[in-house]
């Protein structure tokens, strides 16, 4: 994970929280608050697994079964405290590359995406993930306005070498 720099990770990590709590810093839970400003000069190890501030916060993704390596940064946001910002290497173009996207951890149930029209919760879930999807697009739209890859510049980049 060496190409993960503190600089591009305190980025992210700002525009991700900068939208998810936008009355300010003070809104912003304190295990998390040190991924709103991360300091440059510092490794990049300080922020991860198995780095005290990381604990809670922090999840390297290899622990989960077939996931590509990376991090998921469970930084919330002022309407769902589980919506999350992943960093994962895919390949592309015989290169690793850094992949930034939103998890917005908002599924009903392993197995299904929606709940039943008949559910007590079903109008409140609904409504839940439809702001979680319009904030994962904002948060995708800021990344890649600042030049971050997304899974959508990764597509275009596969497609434009075929």
């Amino acid at each position: 994970m060496s190409d993960l720099t503190t600089a591009e990770l305190g980025q992210a990590c700002r525009l991700f929280m900068e939208l998810a709590y936008p009355g300010g810093p003070q809104t912003i839970p304190p295990k998390k608050r040190p991924y709103l400003e991360i300091d440059p000069s510092r490794p990049v190890t300080d922020y991860l697994p198995p780095a005290p501030v990381a604990a809670c916060v922090v999840q390297e993704l290899s622990r989960k079964d077939g996931a590509a390596p990376g991090y998921e940064f469970r930084l919330g946001s002022t309407h769902f405290p589980h919506i999350k910002l992943r960093v994962q290497w895919m390949e592309c173009q015989g290169k690793t590359m850094c992949v930034y996207t939103v998890d917005t951890h908002d599924a009903f149930s392993r197995q299904s995406v929606q709940p039943p029209p008949e559910h007590p919760d079903a109008a409140g879930w609904t409504a839940l993930q439809e702001a979680t999807r319009q904030f994962k697009d904002r948060v995708k739209d800021a990344l890649e306005d600042a030049g971050f890859l997304t899974f959508k510049n990764l597509l275009r980049l596969d497609l434009s070498s075929r």
